[in-house]
C-alpha cells in the first residue's frame, strides 16, 4: 500500500502530523495544554465519532482548553483500543463516509486513556481530580443494571455485588463513580456532572436511578452526597457509527496515506440535544451545533419514533426479502415507500419543536438510510426486536389508537416482525434471530407463529392494546395471514395501495 505521495503510509503519531497530506484536517492546537475537564468511561466508536469530535471542534476554534477528554476502558475488548490509542499518542482518525464522498480527519481532543482493570487506582484518582468536572459515559443499555419491564435496580447482579464488597477495586462504572464520589465527599471536593451519552431514553434519569440505588446500598450518607452534588442531565445523541472494517483501514492507508490503528467511521450527520443541567460548568457545545434545552424528551421522542422506528419499520420486511444492508433496503422502491408512509403515519403523534422541521427531518432519514457507504446491516437493525417494537413502534400505535385513528402501516410493521419470527425468509433461507427478549413470545411461537392475539396479549411489549383495541388484533391478524399466504412483496403492495386510497 502506498500513500498518495508515493510513500508508504505514515504511522499516526503526534510527531508525524506534519508529514500528513495537506488535505487531512488535524489538531493545530497545543494538546499538551489541554486539561481533562471530562473523563469518559467507554471510549468506543460512538464516543470517538461524537462527543470527542464536538470537543475537537471547540478546541480548534479557540474554545477554552479546559475541556479535553481523558478516556477509561472497563471491558476486556477495551484493552486493544487502549494499546492502539497509546501507540498513537491518543490520536485517531475519523473517516466520514457518504455515498459519493469520503473524508478523513485527525481528532486530538482525547489526550489520555487508562485500561481500568490494570489501573484501577489511577482511574479513581483521575475521577477525583479537581480538573474533572464531567464524568461522561457510553456503557450500553445493559450497563445500567436497570430491569426493562419493572425499572428495578438489579442490586443482586454479580458485578454490582462485587463492587459493593470491593469499593477500592471496582469493575463497573457504578463502582468507579460511587467510589470517586465517596472520596470527593471525604475531601470536601467540588460537585460534578454525570453525563450519559448512551442511545437510551431518559439516559440521565436512568443513570441517576442506578447510581443513587447503588449509593444507597453502600451507605445513605454517600447517596445523600451524590443526590446533592451530582447533576444528571438527559441527552439525545444521533450519529450512525458502524464497526470499522479492514476495508476502511485500507482506504485510510491507500487514499490518505496514514497507518491508523484506531480509526472510527461515521456518517456526516450528527445531532446532540442536551439538558442544560451541569453542576460544575460545561463546554460551549452549542457553538458547534449541539442544542441546549430544558427538556430533551420531545426531541428524543421524535428521534425514537421516526428514526429508530423507521429502522424497525423496514428492517423485518427487508430481511425477509433478502436485503443485507439498510441502504439496499431503501434502494428497493417498495421498502422506500414503506418508510415514507410509516413516517407520515407517525408524524401526527409528534409536536413541532424549535429548530426541527418534521418533514425535512423525515427526508433526512431517507437520505441517511440510503448512504451505501455506511453498510449498516439489516441483521443489526432486526436484533433485539422485542425491545425495539415495544419502544419504537408501540407508543406511536397507542397514541394513534387513542385518537381513534385507523393506522394501516403500523399493523403491517408488527405483522412483518411476527412473520419474521418464524425464522425463514421468502426463499426459505434460515434467518439469524438475536433477541434476548424472545422469551416473551414463546406462546406465540409454540402455536406456530400464526395467532396474532397471542403476541399482542404480551403486556410487557404491548400493554393493554389487545384488550382495549380489539380492532388492532384483527388488523394485525389479517396482515399476518396475507404474509403467510401471499408473501411480503404482494402484501406490502396491497397495504400501501390501501393507504394511498384513503
Amino acid at each position: 500500500m502506498h500513500s498518495p505521495a508515493g510513500q508508504y503510509p505514515v504511522p499516526l503519531r503526534a510527531s508525524t502530523l506534519g508529514q500528513l497530506a495537506d488535505t487531512i484536517s488535524r489538531p493545530w492546537y497545543d494538546r499538551s495544554r489541554i486539561s481533562h475537564g471530562i473523563v469518559h468511561i467507554g471510549v468506543g466508536g460512538f464516543n470517538r465519532s461524537h462527543l470527542a469530535v464536538y470537543l475537537d471542534d471547540l478546541l480548534g476554534s479557540s474554545e477554552s482548553n479546559r475541556w479535553g477528554e481523558f478516556g477509561v476502558g472497563l471491558l476486556p475488548h477495551d484493552k486493544l483500543t487502549h494499546s492502539a490509542l497509546r501507540e498513537q499518542d491518543f490520536l485517531y482518525g475519523l473517516l466520514n463516509v457518504d455515498s459519493n464522498q469520503v473524508r478523513y480527519r485527525i481528532i486530538g481532543s482525547l489526550t489520555g486513556h487508562l485500561y481500568a482493570p490494570e489501573s484501577s487506582e489511577e482511574v479513581l484518582e483521575k475521577l477525583c481530580s479537581p480538573d474533572c468536572a464531567i464524568v461522561s459515559m457510553t456503557v450500553t443499555e445493559g450497563g445500567y443494571f436497570i430491569e426493562d419491564a419493572s425499572g428495578r435496580f438489579l442490586a443482586d447482579h454479580d458485578d454490582v455485588r462485587h463492587d459493593l464488597e470491593h469499593p477500592d477495586h471496582p469493575i463497573t462504572w457504578l463502582g468507579y463513580v460511587a467510589e470517586a464520589a465517596h472520596r470527593r465527599m471525604l475531601r470536601g471536593a467540588a460537585p460534578f456532572t454525570l453525563l450519559s451519552c448512551d442511545n437510551l431514553q431518559a439516559n440521565g434519569t436512568t443513570a441517576r436511578n442506578a447510581l443513587l440505588s447503588f449509593g444507597e446500598a453502600r451507605n445513605s450518607a454517600l447517596r445523600k452526597w451524590m443526590e446533592t452534588n451530582i447533576s444528571f442531565p438527559n441527552s439525545m445523541v444521533d450519529r450512525i457509527t458502524p464497526r470499522t472494517t479492514e476495508e476502511n483501514r485500507a482506504t485510510i492507508a491507500e487514499k490518505f496515506g496514514v497507518l491508523d490503528l484506531a480509526p472510527v467511521v461515521s456518517e456526516s450527520y450528527r445531532q446532540w440535544v442536551l439538558e442544560d443541567n451541569f453542576s460544575a460548568g460545561r463546554p460551549a457545545w452549542e457553538l458547534q451545533g449541539a442544542q441546549m434545552t430544558t427538556d430533551v424528551a420531545p426531541y428524543e421522542k421524535t428521534k425514537m419514533r421516526l428514526l429508530n422506528g423507521g429502522h424497525s419499520a423496514i428492517g423485518y420486511a427487508a430481511d425477509l426479502l433478502g436485503h443485507r444492508t439498510i441502504a439496499d433496503a431503501v434502494g428497493d422502491p417498495l421498502l422506500c415507500e414503506l418508510l415514507n408512509r410509516f413516517m407520515a403515519e407517525v408524524r401526527p403523534t409528534l409536536q413541532q419543536l424549535p429548530g426541527v422541521d418534521l418533514d425535512a427531518y423525515s427526508v433526512s432519514i431517507v437520505k441517511r438510510f440510503s448512504n451505501a457507504a455506511i453498510r449498516d446491516q439489516v441483521a443489526r437493525i432486526c436484533s433485539g426486536g422485542c425491545a425495539k417494537i415495544a419502544k419504537f413502534i408501540v407508543p406511536s400505535l397507542a397514541d394513534l389508537l387513542e385518537r381513534r385513528a385507523s393506522p394501516s402501516v403500523l399493523p403491517f410493521v408488527i405483522a412483518s416482525w411476527l412473520h419474521y419470527l418464524r425464522g425463514t425468509d421468502e426463499d426459505g433461507r434460515a434467518l439469524i434471530i438475536s433477541d434476548p427478549g424472545l422469551e416473551h413470545m414463546q406462546l406465540f411461537l409454540a402455536a406456530g407463529a400464526s395467532d396474532a392475539r397471542l403476541a399482542l396479549s404480551v403486556r410487557p411489549l404491548f400493554g393493554d392494546l389487545a384488550f382495549t383495541h380489539p380492532q388492532l388484533v384483527s388488523a394485525v391478524q389479517s396482515v399476518l395471514d396475507e404474509l403467510r399466504s401471499n408473501g411480503v412483496r404482494a402484501t406490502l403492495t396491497e397495504t400501501l395501495a390501501k393507504v394511498q386510497t384513503r
